[in-house]
């Protein structure tokens, strides 16, 4: 092949390239001037082919791609065809200045977010993960996204010019952890609930385990509830309490102790004969401690201190 084909051959190959289209490798390389932009040429070749299938991956899976101009409200300079399913706006809304991707972020989570950019941005990380946050569909809905962004800046000022990265939906995992954590607090409000038994008397049977997570957060939904309602007696049931130890009866008296101060006189019911005996052991105080075999017995004491006036709320 003499020099002028292979001039054509380059050239042709340049302007396939420069318009993101894939043209064949280059064959029959010499070692002279020609050879090196040739072998250059296969080189750009194959990472055009490379970015080509990437693009294919993003552009038909459930992972959107994004390129946000680094200005207000994040305008789109690229994103993948596949947008148009997750959010059901095509893409031409996005790249015609139609739509700016804040548009998109749920009102209540634009501002979250907009602080996450700016502490990533300050603090020159490479690339973060946002917590998750919603979008607002075009038809409506609402969905959980999943951000994972690169930080791109310029070379020379340093200067932030865009943001890169990928979103995709993950709303059933959202949902269901928030699900999770609600079936949790449930349990927790279940394993120490707070009855009102009667008017100015609290119950609170404790029932499972009780480590000091646990224990903080039953002692400060019982004295705010002292608190609240003016309960002048609590009742202390430890008749489902599990895994009795040192540990979790000082948390127990501690509690005791805490509604004490706040002017509730505090019975203690259910105690078995390992309670009985860590007491004991720990040497605790129990002179000023009102004990009763069972819940009944405390609830009897209770009415008579509290004066029967009228019986009180049943519920947690």
């Amino acid at each position: 092949m003499d020099q002028a084909e292979r001039l054509r051959r380059i050239s042709t190959s340049l302007a396939r390239l420069a318009n993101e289209e894939l043209p064949d490798f280059l064959e029959d390389i010499d070692d002279g001037p020609l050879g090196d932009i040739e072998r250059n040429l296969n080189h750009a070749i194959g990472s055009l082919s490379t970015r080509l299938e990437e693009r294919l991956l993003f552009s038909i899976g459930p992972v959107v791609v994004f390129r946000w101009r680094a200005t207000e409200g994040w305008p789109v300079e690229y994103v993948s065809p596949n947008v148009a399913e997750l959010t059901g706006y095509p893409t031409e809304d996005y790249l015609l200045d139609k739509l700016k991707y804040s548009d998109l972020v749920y009102p209540e989570d634009l501002a979250r977010v907009g602080e996450e950019v700016s502490t990533y941005s300050a603090s020159g990380a490479d690339w973060f993960a946002h917590e998750p946050y919603r979008l607002k569909r075009r038809d409506g809905r609402t969905i959980w996204i999943a951000d994972y962004t690169v930080i791109r800046r310029d070379p020379a000022s340093g200067q932030i010019t865009h943001y890169f990265g990928y979103i995709f939906d993950t709303t059933d995992h959202v949902e269901q952890s928030l699900a999770l954590e609600r079936n949790e607090r449930t349990l927790r409000q279940l394993k120490s609930p707070l009855l009102h038994v009667w008017d100015g008397v609290l119950a609170m049977p404790v029932l499972g385990a009780v480590d000091e997570a646990r224990a903080s957060a039953m002692t400060d939904a019982l004295l705010t509830e002292i608190t609240r309602s003016r309960v002048r007696v609590t009742v202390l049931d430890l008749t489902g309490l599990e895994d009795v130890d040192a540990a979790t009866l000082e948390h127990l008296m501690r509690m005791v102790r805490a509604a004490t101060m706040l002017g509730s006189h505090c019975l203690v019911s259910g105690i078995s004969p390992q309670v009985a005996s860590i007491i004991v052991s720990l040497g605790i105080d129990v002179a000023n401690l009102s004990t009763f075999a069972t819940l009944s017995a405390a609830l009897g004491h209770a009415f008579g201190q509290a004066g029967r006036r009228r019986p009180g709320r049943l519920n947690a």
